[in-house]
């Protein structure tokens, strides 16, 4: 039988480095699909109403759709409760960027638009605060309250 002192040390577990923060690279390359998704949105809403704008933008998605599904071999998630929350994510996704289209739209200037709609996390941690039971650290409070300022801004 071991003897307590005999057990190895364990050491605190570091955060992996950046090249295995497979988050980390998601995120980049969302960020860069939305920066030109939103000056071709700005362009297309230039030439065609909102709505248009909008169908298109869905039937754009189908392809991907289509190879998601293929490469899963036609098979659905088991999960109902899953496939609800990506529907309501699919109705919220496409209302949002018809009012995203339909601000470009009107001729504003992109950079504010943009700017005041990429403000949309401020939404969602507050949904997170009151829905989930999310707790923010004072920094966290103090980046909602610079997020604020930046919205005036821009929008003045």
């Amino acid at each position: 039988m071991k003897e307590p002192s005999d057990a190895p040390l364990s050491l605190p577990t570091m955060p992996p480095p950046l090249e295995r923060s497979s988050w980390l690279w998601y995120a980049i390359f969302c960020l860069l699909c939305w920066g030109p998704y939103a000056i071709f949105s700005k362009l297309g809403s230039n030439e065609i109403p909102a709505l248009s704008m909008q169908f298109l933008f869905a039937l754009g998605g189908v392809p991907i759709a289509l190879s998601v599904l293929f490469a899963r071999r036609l098979r659905m998630e088991p999960s109902p409760r899953g496939i609800f929350y990506s529907l309501v994510v699919g109705m919220l996704s496409a209302i949002g960027s018809t009012a995203l289209f339909a601000a470009y739209g009107t001729g504003a200037n992109t950079v504010v638009v943009t700017v005041v709609t990429g403000l949309y996390p401020m939404v969602t941690v507050i949904l997170a605060v009151c829905f989930l039971r999310e707790r923010l650290t004072k920094r966290q409070y103090l980046g909602l309250a610079f997020a604020v300022v930046a919205f005036v801004l821009f929008s003045i």
